[in-house]
């Protein structure tokens, strides 16, 4: 009986454990898919445009926008991030943005420096 009892307490500890475990794994893995990617566009026109840096604060990263004005930022944790453009002859850009697990997409409308 003792040894039954001892089996059934060892059993029960491993399951615990083994579903802590899994637990872990599926929360870290979260946390590290999650994705920014968008386009950046001139507002009046709605032409792409190419070359841009959008600065991504809080995960203190960089990318340039592609011949097609698009840009994207991967392996995010959740959470909030600034991001923040200057570009030559476009006012300042800047939005705070929360990326999900799922990813989040966002279209960056610049608007013309006023002369």
């Amino acid at each position: 009986m003792y040894l039954f009892k001892k089996k059934v307490l060892f059993s029960a500890l491993m399951l615990v454990l083994g579903v802590g475990l899994i637990s872990n794994q599926a929360s870290a893995q979260e946390k590290a898919n999650g994705k920014l990617y968008g386009k950046v566009v001139d507002k009046a026109t709605g032409q792409a445009l190419s070359g841009v840096e959008v600065t991504l604060q809080g995960a203190d990263q960089k990318a340039t926008t592609g011949d097609k004005g698009m840009y994207a930022f991967k392996s995010l944790e959740a959470g909030n991030y600034t991001v923040v453009i200057e570009a030559d002859g476009y006012q300042k850009w800047e939005k705070e943005v929360n990326v999900t697990a799922e990813g989040k997409q966002l279209m960056i409308k610049l608007k013309p420096q006023k002369e």
